[in-house]
């Protein structure tokens, strides 16, 4: 969920380029992963881990698996300054995504581990977006969450804070062709790791492999 407006970004521009549509299905990558068990018409699953496409390659889902960006992860506070010291001196109700389902979560409870946060109360969203919106609605007055979401709407810099990478594992985000794909998803992918297509990656708040040769991606058939 935390790449779909980052996705229907690089949908769009490959509809103009390719005089084709793409269909996009956001839900949770366990969700998602879920479908494509079942025999959901996908023809590529952009995941926010690299767990679950290696089970499809494995499975025999897919005829090819790639990293597509790196997830980063932020401090935010709405209405008030974030910075190392605040995170590590927080002590009100954080949200983050749940450790046991959502890469980002899992990265959140990592960073409250290293950083020593003693947080009165976590309450954890099912998904990345979910802790994003307790607190977006105010639900929660701090949270660890996704960069590209604090991106996309435009946090002003004062109040979020880049958790640096060596405070969680890294995020890694892969995607996978699945096995029956048209023969437009190859496309897609090389559209995807198109320069100006990685610039727009980078501008939406992950980071990107230069030397990856893996793969990854979520659009609907």
């Amino acid at each position: 969920s935390n790449f779909r407006s980052t996705l229907e970004k690089i949908a769009t521009g490959f509809e103009l380029t390719h005089n084709t549509t793409v269909e996009v299905s956001a839900a949770s990558t366990g969700a998602l992963f879920a479908q494509v068990k079942s025999g959901a018409p996908f023809d590529i699953l952009f995941a926010a881990d690299s767990v679950r496409p290696a089970r499809l390659e494995s499975d025999g889902h897919t005829r090819l698996r790639r990293t597509y960006a790196y997830g980063q992860l932020v401090f935010w506070t709405p209405g008030k300054p974030a910075n190392e010291t605040s995170l590590r001196q927080y002590k009100r109700t954080m949200a983050i995504a749940n450790p046991r389902h959502a890469p980002y979560g899992k990265a959140a409870a990592d960073t409250l581990k290293i950083m020593q946060v003693k947080s009165d109360r976590v309450v954890y969203g099912t998904n990345i977006a979910q802790a994003f919106n307790f607190v977006r609605t105010g639900n929660a007055p701090a949270g660890l969450v996704a960069l590209s979401q604090i991106k996309h709407l435009d946090v002003p810099a004062v109040e979020f804070w880049v958790v640096p990478p060596q405070s969680y594992a890294p995020i890694e985000q892969q995607l996978v062709v699945l096995k029956d794909a048209s023969v437009k998803a190859e496309l897609f992918v090389a559209y995807t790791f198109d320069p100006d297509t990685t610039r727009l990656i980078e501008k939406s708040g992950y980071l990107v492999s230069d030397t990856s040769n893996q793969t990854g991606t979520g659009a609907e058939r």
